[in-house]
């Protein structure tokens, strides 16, 4: 028996509450994302999720505790998303570096077991001190396993969505990293990258250019260019080789302004 607590968030037929396990004695909180009604779509959607997410164990990924009628648990973290901590603004940095290495490293071990996320943005990331956890794979895709979901479908937030994504494709890791680096670029700007005209980027408008990010080395910005590219082979071509980058172009600027 779970109690519910609270609700943490209701997007149409899909609740997440905050619960208590009552049956079990241990008053333990746990995390329940279910379905309200019948939906035999999301239903699928929902134990792909289960599936995708029962096959990762990171220290930056949530783990999934159980599978159970129709709904799916995971355990309790208290602390902001990484959406919740921008809405103070803009954060140093060293610490945005931080944090997409964190990023970088759930990606990186996701993508090489063939699981795309698909989601990456500020508020699928809990921010705990120095770590960040990665949450909610429900529009995953698994490589290995049948789709649910058919090409064509658009499915993420646009602010941080890859133009690919835009198109369909569900397929491509490098769309994670279009992702994390757009996530960085909210992190270190104040604001998503292209703001309220990033639609008209998605839809293959080359007129709109990005603001280059605050460094007096101009490093920064190059590296951000090439993580945002719109072809995704102009890209980063993997979280392991996105990350050696950011270092170096990080150390550089130290370095210059240091001089």
């Amino acid at each position: 028996m779970f109690r519910t607590v609270r609700v943490l968030a209701e997007n149409g037929p899909v609740r997440v509450e905050l619960a208590r396990e009552d049956d079990l004695g241990s008053g333990n909180l746990v995390v329940i994302k279910r379905l309200l009604g019948f939906h035999p779509t999301l239903e699928r959607r929902l134990a792909r999720e289960a599936e995708v997410v029962a096959k990762l164990d990171h220290p930056n990924i949530l783990p999934l505790l159980r599978e159970q009628e129709g709904s799916i648990h995971y355990p309790y973290l208290p602390g902001p998303t990484l959406a919740e901590v921008l809405e103070r603004g803009p954060l140093p940095v060293g610490r945005v570096r931080r944090i997409l290495h964190e990023i970088l490293a759930a990606l990186a071990y996701a993508h090489e077991r063939g699981i795309i996320h698909n989601d990456v943005k500020p508020g699928n990331l809990m921010v705990r001190g120095e770590r960040v956890i990665l949450l909610d794979f429900g529009f995953a895709k698994d490589l290995g396993l049948a789709a649910i979901t058919g090409q064509g479908a658009a499915m993420g937030t646009p602010n941080y969505m890859a133009p690919e994504q835009f198109e369909g494709l569900r397929s491509d890791p490098r769309s994670d990293l279009y992702g994390a680096a757009a996530v960085a670029y909210h992190a270190l700007t104040g604001e998503p990258p292209y703001g309220r005209d990033v639609l008209r980027v998605l839809v293959g408008d080359d007129s709109v250019q990005l603001t280059p990010p605050p460094d007096p080395s101009g490093r920064l910005a190059a590296w951000f260019e090439q993580a945002l590219a719109r072809d995704p082979a102009a890209r980063f071509q993997d979280a392991h080789g996105m990350r050696a980058a950011l270092d170096e172009a990080f150390t550089t600027r130290v370095r210059e302004v240091r001089a």
